[in-house]
């Protein structure tokens, strides 16, 4: 299964610099995304190994939701290069894609593949993931892991912080709550990695 087009696509749609050209762009990813999904939907049916055809189907799912997520972070990007915020959440949907389409080329030839962590959209997947997030959070300092617990928690939080920033690229969200939510996001980050630095002090003494 040819994946390289929509590769090409992708880098094509990150490297825009103007709305038009991430329109124009995007049009053609969108054109060859829906190709290699129909493909995709294709091989699933022919594949034998039940754990290969929900790898798969997964992909799918996952390619078809980022690809609008795709289009909407790239153009609050391109609207505001200045926000390191834009920028973090635009290249989160663009490792989502990336990897979903990675997957589609893997289960094609035969390999399993992970699953990977996907941003959330609505108000109620983001209040689950938040919760969630604060039970992982609260630990026994001394229980903390450097090479285990930070790259999950960081993760975690990047996908919340992903979901949350499209929210507020919404048409119907107000400026100044637009602001309010970007610099709320980047507050977060710096307390996470302020929270972190204390565990690892503790676990250090």
């Amino acid at each position: 299964m040819d994946d390289s087009k929509v590769e090409d696509d992708i880098e094509k749609v990150k490297n825009a610099s103007s709305q038009s050209e991430l329109v124009d762009n995007f049009r053609v990813f969108g054109k060859n995304t829906s190709e290699l999904v129909n493909r995709a939907a294709k091989r699933q049916g022919e594949l034998k190994d039940p754990r290969l055809r929900d790898d798969l189907a997964s992909a799918r799912a996952v390619l078809k939701k980022n690809s609008m997520m795709l289009l909407t972070a790239s153009k609050a990007y391109v609207r505001h290069p200045e926000l390191a915020a834009a920028k973090a959440n635009r290249d989160f949907v663009v490792k989502q894609v990336c990897e979903a389409v990675a997957t589609i080329s893997d289960v094609a030839q035969g390999r399993s593949t992970g699953d990977s962590q996907m941003p959330y959209e609505g108000p109620g997947e983001l209040a689950s993931a938040l919760d969630d997030f604060d039970e992982r959070i609260n630990m026994d300092p001394v229980t903390y892991n450097e090479v285990r617990t930070r790259p999950s928690l960081e993760e975690r939080l990047e996908s919340i912080i992903s979901g949350a920033a499209l929210m507020a690229d919404s048409f119907c969200t107000r400026d100044d709550r637009r602001l309010k939510i970007v610099e709320e996001c980047n507050a977060v980050r710096q307390a996470l990695q302020d929270l972190l630095t204390q565990y690892m002090d503790n676990v250090r003494w």
